[in-house]
């Protein structure tokens, strides 16, 4: 037998279902190729679609309005949790310890008192996206930026900070009143 002999008897030997299945082959084949050159991104459009993912990042970082607060001020907290599908917001109140970092990697460290009198203390990022409301509850007078003196005070002492009111642009405690 030759060659052509064994074609013929090869396509001799194929039924129509073989036929029908060799041309959904090449159909998806056909797609597969369309589908290539459609999903071709150029440069150009990487870089548009990156404005714009940037762009909606900003937009949605201007909706927490940030107060201006600093060491020694008790703030409360309102912290985005999520748990699996399940998100809840979980305050957090104590007293600011510290404010590192700069531009979009600031940080600041809070301060409170928990259970049985044990310190808890949690580093917050600014710009976080977590943070749904910032509160300030008192300002503090304070002469460090960093209060870290504070860790090693017990009880009562460690939550004692003056409160600074201000008065036509003064800052005063409440004991000069």
């Amino acid at each position: 037998m030759s060659q052509d002999d064994t074609k013929e008897t090869i396509k001799e030997k194929e039924t129509p279902e073989v036929e029908e299945a060799v041309e959904e082959e090449k159909a998806e084949d056909k797609k597969v190729e369309e589908a290539a050159e459609e999903e071709v991104i150029t440069q150009e459009d990487l870089e548009e679609e990156i404005k714009e993912d940037t762009s909606e990042e900003i937009k949605a970082d201007k909706k927490v309005k940030i107060p201006e607060f600093r060491a020694g001020d008790t703030i409360k907290i309102h912290y985005k949790i999520i748990e699996g599908d399940k998100t809840r917001i979980q305050p957090f109140e104590g007293i600011v310890i510290a404010r590192k970092g700069k531009d979009v990697s600031k940080t600041f460290t809070v301060r409170r008192i928990g259970a049985d009198g044990i310190g808890v203390e949690r580093i917050f990022p600014l710009f976080s996206p977590n943070i749904s409301k910032i509160e300030i509850k008192r300002k503090g007078k304070v002469r460090r930026a960093k209060l870290y003196y504070l860790r090693d005070k017990k009880g009562r002492a460690a939550v004692r900070v003056k409160e600074r009111v201000a008065v036509k642009g003064k800052a005063k405690t409440e004991a000069e009143k």
